[in-house]
């Protein structure tokens, strides 16, 4: 069995509240964590910038949600269920 992924903690600050709400509701709508939403976006940045190599989207998706996959496992069940914080998310 492969080795599950080893997670570094970065911390993100945003300098108004309407731009984490944004990034809030982008993630709700792919039904994705905060984290894993900037996590694909910073890949992208770094990708376009020459700092990683390149890779197809949907390999970068399926890299995503095997580290989302993992990451659950580890912590267990959060005791809400994902599709009521994606139907809140879509009501903001």
């Amino acid at each position: 069995m492969a080795k599950p992924p080893t997670y570094l903690r970065l911390n993100i600050y945003v300098d108004r509240a309407d731009l984490r709400e944004a990034v809030k509701i982008a993630a709700a709508r792919r039904g994705v964590t905060l984290s894993a939403y900037c996590l694909e976006a910073i890949r992208l940045r770094l990708m376009e910038e020459g700092f990683l190599p390149r890779q197809e989207p949907e390999a970068i998706k399926q890299d995503a949600a095997r580290a989302l996959d993992s990451l659950r496992t580890r912590i267990g069940p959060i005791g809400i269920p994902v599709s009521d914080l994606v139907a809140q998310g879509r009501q903001r």
